[in-house]
């Protein structure tokens, strides 16, 4: 439980909260007159803890509820939608694909609604979503047999702090605007989109992860 506080709440809230607190005090909060205590240090730093934290966890459902924006990078769809199509971006071999269908040993009124081409499937219009939940139903069995494994939770922790930090990144460049500070928020924004295509990456190296872990273990 030590480890799992120490380092996936300090990465996923703590850091997030903490430079967002970090970011508004200097920009809105620089003529706030702070007295420091020296006795009162492990005040000040639980404190200052104690609200990056919260702040974090208001960052990560924003983030969450945000998601949809990642999903723009595979048709509006989590990856873990579109890894059964043919020529997909999560699965693009063919052997590995191939692989993965023989191992999940899917019936073939399952199997028909994935035997088309990425490029094929609707972007919103005509889409069926209950296609899109029987993809994302599959997944989450594979997932659940390796979500222990350390790699999947590194993955699974690098996502959530990509997502989040992206998220950040767009909030303080919105609040730059604010103040008529547009070179700033022009880099700010820069980093966000940055940060929303490696947030990309590593959502779809999540589902390619686990997808192998499966493979691995089928032997």
């Amino acid at each position: 439980m030590n480890d799992k506080f120490s380092i996936e709440e300090l990465m996923i809230r703590i850091l997030p909260g903490g430079f967002l607190l970090t970011f508004v005090f200097f920009q809105f909060g620089y003529n706030t007159q702070i007295t420091l205590d020296q006795n009162l240090d492990f005040l000040y730093t639980f404190l200052f803890l104690c609200s990056s934290f919260i702040v974090g966890e208001l960052l990560q459902t924003i983030a969450h509820e945000l998601e949809w924006v990642i999903d723009i990078f595979f048709k509006f769809r989590r990856p873990s939608q579109v890894f059964l199509y043919k020529n997909n971006p999560v699965l693009n071999s063919k052997y590995k694909r191939d692989e993965l269908l023989e191992f999940l040993d899917l019936p073939e009124q399952i199997l028909t609604p994935f035997q088309k081409d990425y490029s094929e499937i609707p972007l919103i219009f005509k889409r069926k979503k209950e296609v899109d939940d029987l993809s994302q139903s599959i997944f989450w069995k594979l997932y659940h047999e390796v979500s222990e494994r350390e790699e999947i939770r590194i993955c699974n922790r690098n996502y959530l702090f990509t997502r989040v930090i992206s998220i950040t990144f767009l909030i303080i460049g919105i609040a730059l605007f604010t103040k008529s500070d547009m070179y700033t928020a022009m880099i700010s924004l820069l980093i966000f989109f940055i940060l929303l295509w490696r947030s990309r990456g590593v959502a779809r190296g999540l589902v390619f992860k686990t997808i192998l872990l499966n493979l691995k273990n089928k032997v």
